[in-house]
């Protein structure tokens, strides 16, 4: 090494070491500034504890400490709070929803209504018109037996005044005849309260018949072995029959026994 380097490698050394002695001579007079100040807000609190009235002091005594676990109750309970309050907004956006997409229902052009009998399905189709009333593209006059006729009409019969600028188109598939005459009746029914959106044709409908505003759920019973239905069975006899040679052989035994009682 040159001296030149040496030279330069002492100066570094001497500026680092006179670095550390200044930081060292700094050290205590930090720590009197930060003791200063710790006197400072001693007084103040002394100061300002004086200036309190003694019924406040009481009541600062008397408040009891929070503690970590009641922190965090108060805060599952906020979390649960907001919670509460975003289903409450969501519930009260999604009606609104439901009702623009019931408003598509106009009454111009048509509200479908469905119901059901064991195998029948019926829909029913209202809309404002004349009064005229079709049973699979048939007029309801037309329909057979009378009785019949008469069920279905019972709901319109009814309403009265209020289906008199309406037309009702039905349409009826599966089941027996009168399956899909109890169908095509409760779909007027609730085609009429619908339409009219009544809720006093609605309770008047179901003190005469609940079955008009509400579909039977009763089902056929599933047919079971030997016999020709769910419960009916062949009957059983215990009288002689010339067919049957089980019942023949017990009157000839019958008869032999009597012919040997006279004899003996």
């Amino acid at each position: 090494m040159t001296e030149t380097e040496q030279k330069k490698i002492l100066e570094k050394v001497s500026s680092k070491t006179n670095e550390k002695i200044e930081e060292t001579k700094k050290e205590p007079v930090k720590k009197e500034k930060e003791e200063a100040q710790k006197k400072e807000t001693q007084e103040k609190t002394k100061e300002l504890k004086k200036e309190i009235p003694a019924e406040n002091k009481k009541e600062i005594k008397e408040k009891p400490v929070e503690k970590k676990e009641e922190k965090k109750k108060e805060e599952i309970k906020k979390e649960f709070e907001e919670m509460k309050e975003k289903a409450t907004e969501d519930e009260e956006t999604e009606p609104s929803k439901k009702k623009k997409k019931k408003a598509k229902r106009s009454k111009k052009y048509g509200m479908m209504i469905k119901s059901k009998k064991k195998r029948a399905i019926g829909r029913a189709v209202i809309k404002t018109g004349t009064g005229k009333i079709t049973l699979n593209k048939r007029k309801i006059e037309f329909v057979q037996p009378y009785y019949v006729k008469e069920m279905i009409l019972e709901p319109i019969k009814l309403a009265g005044d209020l289906i008199k600028e309406t037309d009702i188109k039905i349409n009826v598939k599966g089941g027996g005849f009168m399956g899909q005459a109890v169908t095509a009746r409760s779909a007027i029914a609730k085609a009429i309260v619908e339409y009219t959106n009544d809720k006093k044709l609605k309770e008047k409908y179901i003190k005469y018949d609940r079955l008009l505003m509400v579909d039977d759920h009763r089902r056929v019973e599933p047919k079971k072995p030997l016999g020709t239905k769910a419960r009916k069975k062949k009957q059983s006899s215990k009288r002689w029959n010339e067919n049957d040679n089980s019942s023949k052989m017990l009157f000839m035994r019958e008869s032999c026994r009597r012919i040997l009682r006279r004899i003996c």
